[in-house]
């Protein structure tokens, strides 16, 4: 039997800015792994997630640890624990 996998494309879309409500291009991977994106107009980092219908932008401060890819590398078990 055969399995199907759906795989997401990466893609280009445009967000607010969750700091100055500028209109800002930010590449959202395939999966649902959260990035940095970076604001054109006031030039501050926040992170951009897809959800299961769009994407959501968040402060960098407001974001949950699973939302932060800095901190979601930790939470997940990306270290080696013995």
């Amino acid at each position: 039997m055969a399995s199907t996998v759906l795989n997401r494309k990466s893609s280009v879309e445009t967000s607010p800015c969750p700091y100055c409500d500028g209109e800002t291009s930010v590449k959202l991977p395939g999966d649902y792994e959260p990035v940095y994106a970076f604001c054109g107009h006031c030039g501050k980092k926040f992170i951009v997630e897809r959800m299961a219908e769009g994407f959501r932008a968040l402060t960098r401060e407001d974001a949950p640890c699973s939302s932060n890819p800095e901190w979601r590398a930790i939470e997940m078990g990306a270290g080696d624990e013995e």
